[in-house]
């Protein structure tokens, strides 16, 4: 740093020195660089190294004598431990990690990164990204496009360009910004040893997350501000309380932020200057939190954990409509004679401006609330759906959903049966059973999506010439997943059924009940708030259904169309999540349906070698749905506030169902079945997949 800053080169005279090194006739260039056991040394000519091809570069090499250059172009990058008697550093592909030392100067192009937890001493040009991990001893340039993070040191100064990105909590001796300076609780901030240079086209991004923590830029000299950008972006509700963050702490500050822009929904933010610091003083707006509200859902948890209640303005003043659309501020003499109160509830916790006479305790702020004030509109939106918890009002139609094969497996088993003498009286049969499919599937990521397991065993004989009396029971397992949202059900089920066929007409009953164990893990993450929610619960499942069908018999085929009724009943105990602020508790689910059902059955036998026999099946149906087709659930805060009610996905009214099977009769008392059922309507799905076996006595 000895010699005038205008001796050092810019990042575009360095390429130009290195485009004339490589033409000129006295250069020798060494390509496809190996190193050994001591490293690669080349020749004491003027050499341009050149590593690349699709391997991987680890070890030393030496320059040798004359003037050489480095060039490191190798796309799955490498390690350069030790680059010696080199002037230049070219980077051209791949993410390189430099460990030694270096002597040099050095280019980083574009899409290419340089880690270095080394030493080089001399000016950097940086196009792609560099990530400083050691000592940098002279100037560095940050090309637009390009990005630095400084977590090591950097003995000289730091040019950052327009457009150009810089973070970091490393040591800058100085640093000269006219693009962006991110400084918060992920990236830290720098600290500049002499002094701070924004230019007007500098944005200064200033970063708090859901626990209040933030960085401040120390800098040991001046800090001239020279009309930037200062830009808050999220910061944690409890600001309200603690009123101010320290942006910038200096020797002396020179100027002002030429624009302070404020990304929050529902607080103000101010620059506050000072002779050796730059504060901003948080303060509650007028923009009602329910505004964020995109959903019906959204709207009602928002009531339930906030009443906004501003205190008696001696000038009253609506909210105009350009300030919701743009979440923006009071007007500065409004502001100056009220102040509003957010009164939260105590699960909601008060984040509120209460006035300065106020001397009352409040209680400990719910960090879940908090984070969500200090968020734009865009975030608080998904900030609001995360915190309702909307998935759970639809576990009642995901769990109904899933034990519909249950259902279906018995009426297969009934359907399947062998009248009476023609091998025996009685059948067994086994069934295993692999179920999917998604409530909403038209919200594609933010679909429920359900997926079962299980298997299915039975016995069923008859009791006279034209009733057959059966039972049933089965295991399964399913797994449910949504948008930030997982789940699962541990299910044991039970069930009986009846089949009477008089002639070409049958009846066929049955009912099956269902206990189920479930379990609910819900990720709730935006504006530096984490949750990871946890809940277990038991429900219960009853179906009834019956079908009435008519075998027409036509030629080989047996034509069957049929009529179908059903009930299904789904009743949930309460349930409290464990894991944090955003916990809630869950008041018990009932919910019920009825349904009615036409289609059609059509098989056909054909009779193979040493008496097996094929039987191809194909049902196709329509089935409707009466009542209630959307779950609900009522919920709070664990902490407190009001009980609101989330609204789930509805189910079709009315849906396709098709079915195709194929049965192979291994022996008289033998058979062997596999089965596909699909249902489909315009806003859910589900496939059933199903193997049997079955053998009668």
């Amino acid at each position: 740093m000895a010699q005038p800053l205008a001796d050092i080169p810019t990042t575009a005279e360095l390429q130009g020195r290195l485009k004339a090194f490589a033409e000129a006739t006295d250069t020798h260039p060494s390509k496809n660089l190996k190193p050994h056991k001591d490293g690669e040394r080349l020749t004491d000519i003027n050499d341009l190294a050149i590593l690349n091809g699709r391997g991987k570069f680890v070890g030393a090499v030496d320059g040798g004598g004359g003037t050489n250059m480095l060039k490191l172009d190798i796309a799955k990058g490498g390690k350069l431990e030790e680059a010696r008697h080199f002037e230049g550093l070219h980077l051209t592909k791949g993410e390189w990690q430099h460990t030694g030392r270096f002597a040099g100067w050095a280019v980083i192009e574009p899409k290419t990164t340089l880690v270095n937890s080394g030493h080089i001493e001399g000016p950097i040009g940086v196009l792609g990204t560099l990530d400083n991990q050691g000592v940098l001893a002279n100037r560095i340039i940050v090309e637009p496009e390009a990005r630095m993070t400084n977590t090591g040191t950097v003995t000289g100064r730091v040019e950052v360009r327009e457009k150009a990105w810089f973070g970091g909590n490393g040591t800058v001796e100085w640093l000269n910004v006219a693009g962006q300076l991110e400084i918060g609780p992920q990236t830290g901030a720098p600290s500049v040893v002499r002094d701070l240079s924004l230019s007007e086209t500098a944005n200064l991004i200033h970063r708090v997350n859901a626990e209040g923590h933030y960085a401040t830029l120390d800098v040991g000299g001046t800090a001239r501000l020279g009309n930037a950008t200062l830009t808050v972006t999220g910061v944690a509700g409890d600001a309200i309380e603690n009123g101010a963050h320290t942006v910038i702490r200096a020797n002396a500050i020179e100027g002002e932020f030429g624009e302070v822009v404020n990304e929050l929904a529902f607080m103000d933010a101010n620059a506050d200057y000072l002779d050796k610091e730059v504060r901003l003083i948080y303060t509650r707006n007028y923009v009602p939190v329910t505004l964020a509200a995109t959903t019906e859902n959204g709207q009602s948890f928002v009531e339930a954990v906030e009443d906004l209640q501003p205190l008696k303005p001696t000038v009253t003043e609506p909210i105009e409509e350009a300030i919701i659309a743009e979440a923006a501020a009071a007007p500065a003499e409004t502001k100056a004679t009220a102040t509003p109160l957010v009164e939260t509830l105590q699960a909601a916790a008060q984040a509120s401006v209460a006035p300065a006479q106020t001397a009352q305790p409040q209680p400990e702020p719910n960090t879940a609330i908090n984070a969500l004030l200090g968020t734009n509109l865009t975030t608080a939106a998904d900030a609001i759906d995360q915190l309702t918890g909307y998935d759970v009002a639809d576990l009642g139609n995901a769990t109904l959903s899933s034990i519909t094969p249950i259902g279906t497996g018995v009426l297969a088993a009934m359907g399947r049966s062998n009248p009476q003498g023609a091998h025996g009286n009685g059948q067994v049969w086994v069934q295993a059973i692999g179920n999917s499919g998604r409530i909403g599937k038209h919200l594609d990521d933010y679909a429920l999506k359900h997926s079962t397991t299980g298997v299915l065993l039975g016995t069923d004989w008859a009791i006279s010439p034209a009733w057959r009396l059966g039972i049933a029971g089965g295991k399964s397992e399913t797994r449910l997943d949504g948008y930030r949202f997982d789940g699962g059900l541990d299910s044991w089920h039970v069930g009986a059924y009846a089949l009477r066929q008089d002639g070409p007409l049958a009846l066929r009953l049955g009912a099956v009940y269902g206990n189920h164990e479930g379990n609910t893990k819900r990720h709730v993450d935006f504006n530096g708030f984490n949750d990871r929610l946890k809940g277990r619960y038991d429900a219960s499942t009853q179906q009834v259904f019956g079908q009435i069908g008519y075998n027409l018999d036509v030629g080989h085929f047996d034509i069957e169309p049929y009529v179908q009724l059903g009930y299904q009943r789904y009743q949930r105990d309460h349930f409290t999540e464990k894991g944090g602020d955003a916990a809630l508790q869950f008041e018990g689910q009932t919910q019920d349906h009825y349904t009615s059902g036409l289609g059609l059955h059509l098989a056909r036998a054909f009779v193979l070698d040493q008496g097996t026999r094929l039987i191809p099946r194909l049902n196709v149906g329509w089935k409707h749905l009466y009542g209630d087709i959307r779950g609900s659930s009522r919920q709070r805060l664990v902490d407190g506030g009001k009980t609101y009610t989330v609204e789930g996905i509805e189910l079709d009214r009315d849906s396709l169902q098709l079915e195709a099977a194929l049965d192979l009769a291994v022996s008289p008392r033998h058979t062997l079945g596999l089965s596909y059922k699909g249902e489909t309507g315009q806003d859910n799905r589900n496939g059933a997949l199903m193997g049997q076996w079955r053998m009668v006595f």
